[in-house]
């Protein structure tokens, strides 16, 4: 496979591990039933996991197959989660032989830092703020509680940020800004940023209408919008970079 398949299948896949085929037609849980597409690999080393995985070097998975494999067969496996429970389910998105899994392992950072710095810099160009700052307190929008119209309801907050640093925009030093987040924990919202009394981050903020108040403010909703100061170096040399 050549190091663009790598890279291509690093940017789709969840679980990243190297491996030993110990079965085939077989699988390690009860929801799943083992056909000729399904195999038992024991995890050698892993090269990307979601954070919840925790450690699984040495565990069997059940793994359906994107091509056929045979016993005793070594391969960095990319995969994607299927089911999990009492064990662990994937599906093969791709395999690669395993062999020098160091630089196999730099070549996917590097391509998932690539893709990162491009998401991170459109946040960064669409954004009318960028600062450093603490957030003073977090309350509602408008400073009145209101209940939640529907179970998607971002539930709108606002988290008072004191100015350190400018990036961009019009703020000042030692201003007050107030930006909102949702605070719900809802499916639609879960991964937005949840700014807490006390937090130090770079705020990546957006002007934004809020449908549900009436309101436009600045707000952080992506992922992205809420930086940890350590990454300012990284955020200053993409506003940089054309």
């Amino acid at each position: 496979m050549a190091a663009a398949d790598v890279e291509r299948l690093s940017l789709r896949a969840g679980f990243v591990f190297a491996g030993l085929v110990e079965r085939t037609g077989a699988t390690t849980m009860d929801l799943v039933e083992p056909t000729k597409e399904t195999a038992v690999v024991r995890v050698e080393r892993v090269l990307r996991a979601p954070a919840d995985f925790g450690e699984r070097r040495g565990s069997r998975v059940t793994v359906r197959l994107g091509s056929p494999a045979r016993k005793g067969q070594r391969a960095v496996f990319f995969t994607v989660g299927w089911i999990s429970g009492t064990g662990l389910a994937v599906q093969e998105l791709g395999r690669q032989p395993a062999a020098d899994l160091d630089a196999m392992k730099k070549r996917m950072e590097e391509a998932v830092r690539q893709q990162e710095d491009a998401a991170l810099r459109k946040r960064i160009a669409e954004a009318a703020a960028v600062v450093v700052g603490k957030v003073a307190d977090t309350g509602p929008v408008g400073r009145r509680e209101r209940p939640p119209d529907s179970e998607h309801d971002p539930q709108w907050r606002t988290a008072l940020v004191v100015v350190e640093q400018v990036e961009k925009g019009d703020a000042k030093e030692g201003e007050r800004l107030e930006i909102a987040y949702a605070s719900s924990r809802d499916v639609m919202w879960f991964r937005a940023p949840k700014p807490a009394s006390g937090d130090r981050a770079v705020f990546i903020a957006h002007r934004r209408t809020l449908d549900e108040l009436d309101v436009t403010t600045l707000a952080v909703v992506e992922p992205l919008d809420m930086q940890p100061v350590e990454e300012l170096d990284r955020i200053r040399s993409l506003m940089n970079r054309r």
